[in-house]
């Protein structure tokens, strides 16, 4: 936002120089970008405002600040009323009051179409960054910029009687004053006459009620809009103007008849004209209300650091334009209606360590006691696991944690999503439910630069559950494409897989020990292909899935291989065992079992751990052969390696044999497995 310097001193002159003056506003926390020299010559400030600070969107604003920084008067300019000299009016109507609670209109006839803007507004718009246009367009921005209030103008001949702010109906199309065509969606709010809309409530007037060069007639309209209202649909619709920069950080809801006031006199004066009553219709009841903050004296000193005298305290206050109250234990204060960002103690705090000067605040050194505690045994680090990954070739992506809701979609069942109030572009509108999408737009990103292999993985925080019950969890995502090793010419290509990525998995799990906890379990998930895929368990507990992308969101290229972890379930740390080594021989059997097609080998191998007992070590699978002729069926022939040892002595064939025997009639009984001879 731009500021003409003389104008800001005709509403508060500290006595300082235009340095001096930047220099203070930015202290205090309005930022000023920049100081450069306007098209006539003065001084103009460039303010880099934060959201929070929607009062100083003026000149008006701004001069407050002034006045409080510097304890320097402001000028009373108070707006003249125009009493109305004709009974011309059009009826204004609250169709939506939670979203437009406050709706003031003026007529104004007899208007000279030839009447020109007079100089001083045009100069202070140029300066402003604005381009004069006509008459009552630049009287409409001189009063925003002046006094905070967007206004519009419409041509009353081109009106189909009253107006009303109503939320726009399904179908409704709408062609703005720059001749964009809109298409509007039930949530976007409009002011519309009694045939159709007429403008986009709180961003931009409609071509069809524009004012023109032959305009004698005119409807004024000032409007509060509650910021919730107008919030994001600018974005959406591809507009960010200068009216819906203001209503949706908030204008104050106070202000609509003054700015009715003053572009009136301003009209009036340049172009005659003869004004109707000022019409103001109003909802109190869903007005924005401010109530009464409670600052405590021991809560000031505390949070500064420092104790301030009383009067010193209360004179601050009522120089940012608070009522004040002292009471016993400090003060009882009710900000004034055009500061939203006050709601609590805190802010309070802020205002007074702003106004009384950062600099003017001691510095003491911090009194702390460090108290270094090492991490428990049940956790375990992500830098651990991004060490790991990194090791392993994968490079770490970081991703916003908002998504667009069609390519969100497909990697989860959920009927509703996670929508944002206020996104960033339609791209950011949801919460992410998942990794993988983001992981799969870098993927592709760098696929279609000419990179096909990639091993990629990102740690962030995932959103679960309902728009009224959020939950957040850290996830681990992970994708694997292209060659699964490095080319070389020793040995032949091959592109990961299924079991590639499971490996991966399996190295993460062991950071806390052998992945021995953990079952891999066939099942289907919306973004996995079908029979490749698998939940990872932890006992009866999901923790996460590996398996390879959903042939229909290949996007026509391989498929690549995805892997997700709850990270804090999957990497709950067991407690470190102590294990003595065996200085007694293993002994291994070799079984070649026939498994009916619907076994899956990890039940197999949870079996025979089960009936083996701790004398087995170590359950190793080592061939897996299908062959339709040979085993005259759709069975496979699974080969497993059993490993026996004892901690405290030879085991004897005998043993050994009647546990392998006891683990094959389980398997037999229990899956109808086969052996093989």
């Amino acid at each position: 936002m731009k500021i003409d310097m003389a104008w800001l001193r005709e509403w508060c002159d500290p006595g300082v120089g235009d340095e001096d003056l930047a220099h203070q506003l930015t202290m205090a926390g309005v930022e000023v970008d920049d100081l450069v020299a306007g098209p006539d010559g003065s001084a103009v400030l460039e303010l880099a405002l934060t959201p929070n600070r929607a009062d100083c969107f003026s000149v008006r604003g701004v001069a407050r600040e002034v006045s409080a920084l510097f304890s320097a008067p402001l000028s009373a300019r108070d707006v003249a009323e125009t009493p109305a000299s004709i009974d011309a009016r059009r009826e204004l109507g609250l169709v939506a009051p939670e979203a437009c609670p406050r709706f003031v209109g003026r007529v104004i006839e007899g208007l000279d179409p030839t009447a020109e803007t007079p100089a001083f507004i045009k100069e202070r718009l140029a300066a402003a960054g604005e381009r004069p246009q006509h008459l009552l367009v630049d009287v409409t921005n001189y009063v925003m910029l002046e006094m905070g209030q967007p206004m519009h103008a419409y041509d009353l001949e081109r009106l189909n009687g009253g107006l009303c702010a109503r939320w726009a109906e399904p179908g409704e199309s709408l062609t703005l004053l720059d001749g964009t065509e809109l298409k509007l969606e039930t949530d976007v709010l409009v002011i519309a006459d009694e045939k159709r809309a007429v403008a986009a409530a709180g961003i931009m007037g409609g071509h069809g009620s524009a004012v023109g060069d032959g305009t004698s007639g005119v409807l004024l309209e000032s409007a509060f809009f509650a910021p919730g209202a107008v919030a994001g649909r600018a974005r959406r619709l591809g507009l960010q103007t200068e009216a819906s920069l203001r209503f949706e950080r908030g204008v104050d809801p106070s202000g609509q008849v003054e700015a009715i006031e003053r572009a009136t006199e301003l009209i009036v004066a340049a172009g005659g004209g003869k004004p109707g009553p000022v019409v103001d219709s109003v909802s109190e009841k869903d007005l924005p209300q401010r109530g009464a903050i409670e600052l405590r004296r021991a809560r000031l000193s505390a949070l500064l650091g420092v104790g301030l005298p009383d009067g010193a305290v209360t004179a601050m206050l009522r120089r940012l334009t608070m009522a004040v109250e002292e009471t016993e234990a400090g003060w009882r204060v009710t900000p004034p209606s055009f500061r939203f960002d006050l709601a609590e103690e805190a802010d309070l705090v802020e205002e007074i360590a702003r106004v009384h000067g950062y600099e003017n605040i001691p510095e003491t050194p911090a009194n702390w006691s460090a108290h270094p505690s090492a991490s428990t045994e049940r956790q375990v680090d992500p830098d651990r696991v991004r060490a790991l990954l990194v090791d392993r070739g994968y490079h770490e992506c970081l991703n916003y944690s908002f998504l667009d809701e069609e390519s969100h979609k497909p990697f989860h069942s959920v009927a509703q999503e996670l929508e944002l109030a206020n996104p960033l572009s339609g791209e950011l509108s949801v919460l992410r439910r998942s990794l993988w999408p983001a992981l799969l737009r870098n993927y592709r990103t760098n696929r279609d630069r000419g990179t096909t292999d990639a091993r990629l993985f990102e740690i962030g925080v995932c959103f679960s559950g309902t728009p009224d019950d959020i939950r957040e969890e850290t996830w681990l995502a992970g994708l694997l494409a292209g060659g699964a090793m490095p080319e070389q010419w020793g040995s032949p290509r091959r592109d990961a897989d299924f079991f590639d990525a499971r490996g991966d998995v399996e190295a993460i799990l062991a950071l806390d020990g052998p992945a021995c906890g953990f079952d891999f379990r066939a099942a289907g998930h919306p973004g996995l292909r079908p029979g490749r895929s698998v939940r990872v368990l932890r006992g009866e507990s999901e923790v996460g899935w590996v398996g390879e992308l959903h042939p229909e969101l290949a996007d026509g290229g391989p498929a690549p291989q995805l892997f997700a972890l709850r990270l804090d379930a999957a990497l709950e740390s067991r407690a470190a065992r102590v294990t003595e080594v065996s200085r007694f021989p293993a002994v291994r059997r070799d079984l070649s079992l026939v498994a009916p097609p619907s076994v899956q080998v990890g039940d197999l191998l949870g079996a025979i751990r089960a009936e083996a007992g701790e004398l087995l070590r170590e359950v190793i699978v080592f061939d897996v052969y299908e062959d339709r002729k040979s085993l005259n069926s759709d069975a496979r022939s699974v080969g497993l390696g059993l490993i026996f040892q004892s901690i405290s002595r030879t085991l004897t064939d005998a043993e050994v044999d009647r546990a392998v025997a006891d683990a094959v009639s389980l398997l037999v009984e229990k899956f109808g497995v086969g052996v093989r001879q």
